[in-house]
């Protein structure tokens, strides 16, 4: 299945701005900016707005937000280790050569979202609506997917050892370039899922099935 992304829409070159003086928590809205080289703290933080914000070697701590809305953003070379998002969107979203372990996507929307080069160990996805989203190359090691709705999502060459499909449907999305020891899915869950040989034989195994010469 290919999965046609759309691309965060920003100029090369955008204003350079420093985070900490321009951001107003009482009208918490930035865009068209680059942000570059900082660390940002936004906790307990609700109603933010990001349009045409490209985020280089940022490292954001103890980043909870709720109910925010990301557009044509991109996240380059950026930390996010445990953040959670809560009710939040996300829409023409980039996410490049960034360490997003232990993230929390509660309640969300995804939409035109990619995730290339990326760490995720430990990260969850629950409640969420996902839509034309791309893990691309990331170590999704123990991820946790759970409730999800899965629509043109796609899976290159990713780890996905360990990660577990709560609830959630694999009907049509492409494994079978991506490499696991063992994942957690239920037999409902799995059907539909395009896999590879060796894969299928490991799910042949959870079914107790045994392949007779």
């Amino acid at each position: 299945m290919s999965v046609k992304i759309k691309r965060p829409s920003l100029p090369d070159n955008l204003p350079i701005i420093n985070f900490s003086e321009i951001f107003d928590p009482e009208d918490p809205y930035i865009e068209q900016a680059e942000i570059a080289d900082c660390v940002i703290t936004l906790s307990d933080t609700r109603l933010i707005e990001f349009k045409g914000v490209r985020f280089r070697n940022v490292q954001f701590d103890q980043l909870t937000i709720n109910n925010a809305y990301f557009k044509d953003v991109e996240f380059i070379k950026c930390e996010c280790i445990n953040a959670e998002l809560t009710e939040t969107s996300l829409k023409q979203v980039s996410f490049n050569q960034c360490r997003l372990n232990g993230m929390l996507f509660t309640d969300s929307f995804l939409e035109d979202v990619s995730f290339t080069d990326c760490i995720m160990h430990l990260s969850s996805i629950g409640f969420s609506k996902v839509k034309s989203v791309l893990f691309d190359q990331c170590k999704l090691n123990e991820m946790d997917f759970l409730e999800c709705s899965l629509k043109q999502t796609r899976f290159e060459s990713c780890d996905l050892n360990r990660a577990k499909f709560s609830h959630t449907s694999l009907n049509t999305i492409d494994l079978s370039s991506s490499e696991f020891d063992a994942i957690a899915v239920s037999i409902d869950d799995i059907k539909g899922a395009i896999v590879n040989e060796s894969q299928a034989l490991g799910f042949l195994e959870m079914l107790q099935l045994k392949i007779k010469d």
